[in-house]
């Protein structure tokens, strides 16, 4: 994006902002902190989205990251999915984190050491999540007790890429 887009679009979102913030002290609606950051989360989502479809690439990962922190908190805090008020945002953040290395990925397919954080952070996001809403038949106890797993599936996913890379003679 370049520094003249940018500046018109920071320039709305404060005259956004400072109006929304004149009318609630007006008495024309009640709109607390509660509801307006999720929909700044989005802007700052959207904003990024359009950064990336122009061509920027390096801002996919703030672009999901956003965008999934910004849809989840517009979800719980207008109540819209009520089971969410049992999900921590600790766990939504791992999970943001982890999908956000993904979208990292997508964008740059010659970077692939960005997978192995975002299968862990991923993996502890899902599960952490599946924790908070209490499913029956998991636990988090599984994780700690088959956590080895995870760096088996790291080794071998190094070997298949150094073989992939040997020359052949």
């Amino acid at each position: 994006m370049k520094k003249h887009d940018s500046n018109l679009v920071l320039g709305l979102i404060l005259i956004l902002i400072g109006a929304g913030l004149l009318f609630k002290r007006m008495g024309f609606f009640d709109f607390g902190w509660e509801e307006s950051y999720p929909i700044a989360l989005l802007l700052l989502a959207a904003m990024a989205i359009v950064s990336v479809a122009k061509g920027d690439r390096s801002q996919a990962f703030w672009a999901c990251f956003l965008l999934i922190c910004g849809l989840f908190t517009f979800l719980k805090n207008y109540g819209i999915v009520d089971s969410f008020w049992s999900v921590n945002l600790w766990s939504i953040l791992l999970l943001a984190f982890g999908l956000s290395f993904f979208a990292l990925y997508a964008s740059k397919p010659k970077d692939w050491g960005v997978l192995i954080p975002g299968f862990i952070l991923t993996t502890f996001g899902g599960v952490a999540i599946l924790d908070d809403l209490h499913v029956d038949w998991f636990r988090i106890s599984y994780l700690f007790d088959y956590w080895p797993l995870m760096l088996i599936a790291i080794g071998i996913a190094i070997i298949f890429s150094t073989l992939r890379r040997r020359p052949t003679n």
